[in-house]
């Protein structure tokens, strides 16, 4: 058996007391964020990662999303980044870049980097996300499917291809590498 962590890295704070009708308005302002929170946060949650790793945990999740104080991760490939310095054995599991609301070949090249960072231990997966992504990103949630499938086919040539060219619905590329 493997044991893994996850971690939706939630904002410190509570914010109950802004609750109407038991949900946080959306978007919640920008007023209600404490930057030093943030920093602490971070910082107290890369010391547990590296204390995770040291107890022998196989591995570590991270997800993606946006305009949440539920989940302070709009990069989990920055969190995963700064995690694989603080970790020497344990596998980096990013259980989700939200392909449609992506440009697929930038993707490709940091997982690829982040890859090397961690020295092999990155896993990764991808997700289509939530309504309020899409409306975040100015994403038509309509084409969403369609977007993961062609940005998938876009990454997969990208880790497999010596060089290729693509021309999507979505996304174009000419002899890229």
């Amino acid at each position: 058996m493997q044991v893994f962590g996850f971690d939706l890295l939630p904002y410190p704070e509570h914010l109950d007391h802004l609750k109407v009708d038991g949900e946080l308005p959306y978007p919640l302002p920008k007023r209600h964020f404490r930057p030093e929170s943030a920093v602490s946060n971070y910082k107290e949650h890369l010391d547990a990662w590296a204390l995770m790793d040291e107890l022998g945990f196989d591995g570590l999740g991270f997800n993606e999303h946006h305009t949440s104080p539920y989940g302070m991760m709009p990069s989990p490939n920055l969190i995963a980044a700064a995690a694989s310095q603080r970790t020497e054995r344990m596998k980096l599991l990013i259980y989700g870049n939200c392909l449609p609301i992506h440009e697929p070949l930038r993707l490709a090249e940091e997982l690829a980097m982040l890859d090397c960072l961690t020295d092999g231990r990155l896993i990764s997966g991808f997700v289509r996300g939530i309504p309020r992504e899409y409306v975040a990103y100015g994403v038509d949630q309509g084409e969403s499917r369609a977007r993961f499938q062609e940005a998938w086919e876009i990454i997969k040539l990208a880790w497999s291809e010596e060089a290729f060219s693509y021309k999507g619905d979505f996304w174009t590329y000419e002899d890229v590498a």
